[in-house]
């Protein structure tokens, strides 16, 4: 900035550096004073953007989570109880949680169920992919060794008992020689005498991998039947302990992340949203500052120091906005058109 003096001479306003060498100690007070309110002035407006922008990133990753995060658990484990009446023994499980349940309990035909009651009685979210896999705990009698190969036969239901999906899987005990059977029994004969083991082997078949879910025909419940080998009769029905049916969620690498560490990716996505973000302004100012669309800091700040001295002299200025976008007086401007008498 030039400083004018009477008779209308206008000299060079010294450096800092210069004022500081020649002692012109007022000089210095006055540049170290504007320097500081610049400073001031824009880390006010740094801070004020920056919070803008994170309360932005907070939104982001709030939407981000709601729609891509499931709320659901990521797996689930039913029984399943086997109705051995049947030559086909049969259990069904249902995988609803009691408010569904109950909700669906005031129908007395599942078949009168209306639409709208199924699709809001639903286990997962519509999309989410899902793996449903079917563990037979058998004991290892002579029974189910020759039983040898039976079929197990899963179908996913829906609220109604509608059919979404069926599989089919052989499952058989694996045999075990008479000598392997000794050595083991002989190793761990103290645990089995105290109950800690018992002599049952656990056969676990993946019945469903990767299946949708359905928007209009939510799954609900699993059907299992175990069906002998033909020509096996009675006797080619196993014997079974318990039975269970696991539903698994099949999510990736970054949502199995998301799900499983919620506060520590949840900061995570906001630190490196709003990282992001602050980047993108500072090249999108950077730019607009280089095309002379907006003012540069230095030059905003020193206007706003400039017209809070005029303000205190009551000189009349003109406004920041001219209609076109911030008017483009600058510090160079000639502090008074003519000499002061």
């Amino acid at each position: 900035m030039n400083r004018t003096y009477r008779g209308g001479s206008v000299t060079p306003d010294p450096s800092l550096f210069t004022a500081v060498m020649e002692g012109q100690w007022e000089i210095v007070r006055e540049k170290l004073l504007a320097l500081a309110t610049t400073a001031a002035i824009m880390t006010a407006v740094a801070i004020s953007v920056s919070i803008l922008l994170l309360f932005l990133s907070l939104a982001l990753v709030v939407v981000f989570r709601i729609l891509v995060v499931p709320t659901t658990p990521a797996s689930t484990r039913q029984e399943l109880v086997f109705d051995y009446v049947s030559a086909a023994p049969t259990a069904v499980s249902s995988f609803l949680g009691a408010k569904e349940t109950k909700a669906l309990a005031l129908y007395d035909n599942p078949k009168l169920i209306t639409d709208a009651a199924l699709t809001s009685s639903r286990v997962l979210t519509p999309g989410q992919r899902f793996d449903v896999s079917v563990s037979l705990t058998l004991p290892e009698t002579t029974h189910n060794v020759d039983a040898g190969v039976f079929q197990v036969r899963a179908e996913l239901l829906t609220a109604r008992g509608e059919v979404i999906a069926n599989a089919t899987r052989p499952a058989m005990l694996a045999h075990t020689g008479t000598e392997v059977r000794l050595l083991r029994l002989l190793v761990s004969w103290p645990l089995h005498a105290l109950g800690l083991v018992e002599e049952v082997r656990t056969v676990t078949l993946p019945m469903f991998e990767g299946v949708s879910e359905r928007l209009t025909r939510p799954f609900a419940g699993v059907r299992v039947t175990v069906v002998p080998r033909a020509g096996g009769g009675p006797n080619a029905v196993p014997q079974m302990w318990r039975a269970h049916a696991d539903l698994r969620m099949d999510m990736s690498a970054l949502t199995r992340f998301l799900y499983h560490y919620p506060a520590s990716s949840f900061a995570v996505m906001v630190l490196v949203t709003w990282g992001y973000l602050c980047a993108a302004a500072l090249l999108v100012f950077a730019a607009a500052a280089a095309a002379g669309v907006v003012r540069v800091p230095t030059s905003f700040a020193g206007e706003v120091v400039r017209r809070a001295s005029a303000a205190d002299g009551k000189q009349r200025l003109d406004p920041f906005f001219d209609g076109m976008g911030l008017t483009t007086s600058s510090d160079d401007e000639a502090v008074s058109a003519g000499p002061t008498p």
